[in-house]
């Protein structure tokens, strides 16, 4: 598998990571280059150290906050816009993307809707 395959793969099971900020993209680069070259000498890369690079470059990798703003970026919407389409309040989605306010399950099935993805991804 390519590097470039092996890229997508990662920012496709992993969305929040298209919040990143250039600088940190051309990091995750090179991580991912400096495994691919690891691991095609035989050497098996630790599945905690991966993890903890990924945590590294963005804190709340994994979190469902993460999750709902990086498929909102995806659809380029606005939180104001995404407030309207959900009829959740702007400062709940902003709070809820910060972490500040969790996702309840409503909540999350009506961002789902909006953002065309199953609501377990935010919860």
């Amino acid at each position: 598998m390519s590097i470039k395959n092996i890229e997508k793969s990662i920012f496709e099971k992993h969305p929040e990571l298209l919040t990143l900020l250039p600088k940190q993209v051309r990091l995750l680069r090179k991580i991912i280059e400096e495994a691919v070259i690891l691991s095609s000498k035989e050497e098996t890369l630790d599945r905690a150290e991966t993890e903890a690079y990924f945590k590294d470059l963005v804190p709340d990798t994994g979190k469902p906050s993460a999750a709902l703003r990086a498929y909102r970026k995806r659809l380029d919407l606005t939180q104001h816009q995404l407030s309207k389409k959900t009829k959740i309040p702007q400062p709940h989605i902003s709070a809820m993307e910060s972490g500040k306010r969790q996702i309840g399950l409503i909540a999350a099935k009506k961002l789902a809707k909006a953002l065309r993805i199953d609501y377990k991804k935010l919860v």
